[in-house]
């Protein structure tokens, strides 16, 4: 599955990452190499601490996902057990009804055969 949410973390973060290291690229004529060398692993470390962020704010966001998840597929759970509690009833009324119609047939030819003798 891929994980969008994830993914729009991680461009925003390295979109702001190449508008930083395009604003030294401009400096890179006149600043010594030096200072660019120190800016540059300056901006790596501030990325690479970024992307910590971003994990640590996507396993919360996968976190609420799972539980949102889990918490519909109990309610579906909980939706068909009461469905086939309700069609058992169902089936258990339909028997019970052909038994009082059949009971009812009987006696009703059994009444009759008593009355014509």
């Amino acid at each position: 599955m891929i994980n969008f949410n994830k993914n729009k973390l991680i461009n925003m973060t390295l979109d702001k990452y190449y508008d930083t290291f395009a604003h030294t690229l401009d400096t890179s004529d006149f600043v010594p190499d030096k200072f660019n060398k120190k800016i540059c692993k300056y901006i790596f470390k501030n990325m690479r601490k970024a992307f910590r962020r971003i994990d640590k704010e996507d396993r919360k966001y996968q976190s609420l996902v799972n539980k949102k998840e889990r918490k519909k597929q109990r309610e579906i759970k909980k939706l068909q057990k009461i469905n086939e509690k309700e069609q058992k009833k169902l089936k258990n009324q339909g028997k019970i009804n052909i038994f009082r119609r059949l009971f009812k047939k009987k006696v009703r030819k059994s009444a009759d055969s008593n009355s014509n003798s």
